[in-house]
């Protein structure tokens, strides 16, 4: 329980969010972490709270379905608890995916730290195609939103495109 304590205080430091919201991301991470899946029926089987598990499905769907996850203030998140220094290894990667007759296509930016990419800042598009050069460079103003200047960055990887 102090590991999660330890979360929420990192949280509560970097989020403006409300205390039930700082109170259940670390909690969250800690099921998937324990069951290693995304299946929402499974991690309530986990997840360490005194709530019955169907109380916590309910919170489960609740918090998906109704909040935005802020990519930069969770990017910021990830690199403080992580210890990650800059300057930054970047990769973006375009991962297509059909799922019955609907193309989707992940464009995602990651911070490379001792060879595992932590995902930092992505997009979902609805499209057959790779991504553009205005895609690639949306995703490098996200980065600087985040709060991290583009000086930081030492490296950057690509697959199928290229830094401009």
């Amino acid at each position: 329980m102090d590991d999660i304590r330890s979360i929420e205080q990192t949280l509560s430091d970097i989020l403006a969010w409300n205390q039930a919201r700082i109170k259940f991301l670390p909690r969250f991470l800690a099921a998937l972490f324990i069951t290693r899946t995304v299946n929402l029926s499974i991690l309530v089987m986990a997840f360490p709270s005194r709530a019955k598990e169907e109380s916590n499905y309910s919170r489960l769907k609740r918090f998906f379905k109704f909040f935005n996850l802020p990519n930069a203030q969770l990017s910021m998140f990830v690199v403080k608890m992580l210890g990650i220094p800059g300057p930054y290894t970047l990769a973006l990667d375009l991962t297509n995916w059909k799922v019955g007759s609907t193309n989707i296509n992940i464009l995602m930016l990651s911070i490379v730290y001792q060879g595992t990419g932590f995902p930092d800042v992505w997009d979902v598009f609805p499209k057959a195609d790779n991504s553009d050069t205005t895609e690639r460079e949306t995703m490098l103003v996200s980065l600087r939103w985040s709060g991290r200047r583009i000086e930081k960055i030492r490296y950057g990887l690509c697959s199928k495109c290229s830094f401009a």
